[in-house]
């Protein structure tokens, strides 16, 4: 129960952050914070990772929802196993991430992306928290099956 909450919770507040800058910010205004560290700008966001397809609206939402209903289904194929909680909240964190920028893909026809790191290599590319719990169950993923060699068993087992 709690992997479903975590999930629920990150997409909760990732979605808020999205309606605010929605609302309140226009395409093209920016606003640095932490020193200049990160600066927020809204930006839409049609295709999948820095817009790529985003001339093809229609197969973007197709294989998004796609890669979601998968990893639903593995999502809730694992919850019940023993153990495997490293594999359980990286899965979790994903499916946050992932269940809120569906959402906007399917709902608004784009994603919000709302901030950039100002680091040399990242600097132009426009961010929401949702790509980075993305990011950062993959790595809980990753990390999991480095430390178990039989992770393609999981789902069988």
């Amino acid at each position: 129960m709690v992997y479903i909450l975590i999930a629920l919770v990150l997409f909760v507040l990732d979605w808020n952050i999205k309606n605010y800058f929605e609302e309140n910010y226009k395409i093209g205004d920016r606003k640095d914070i932490l020193k200049g560290k990160i600066t927020l700008k809204k930006q839409y966001n049609r295709g999948f990772s820095l817009n790529f397809l985003e001339h093809k609206a229609q197969l973007v939402k197709k294989v998004s929802a796609l890669v979601f209903a998968v990893l639903v289904l593995v999502f809730f194929l694992i919850l019940p196993q023993k153990k495997k909680c490293i594999q359980k909240l990286g899965l979790s964190i994903c499916l946050g991430g992932a269940a809120s920028n569906v959402w906007d893909r399917l709902k608004r026809g784009y994603v919000i992306d709302y901030f950039s790191i100002n680091v040399k290599p990242l600097k132009r590319i426009v961010f929401n928290l949702a790509d980075l719990f993305i990011i950062i169950g993959s790595v809980f993923i990753f990390i999991y099956s480095l430390f178990n060699p039989n992770v393609n068993d999981d789902l069988i087992n």
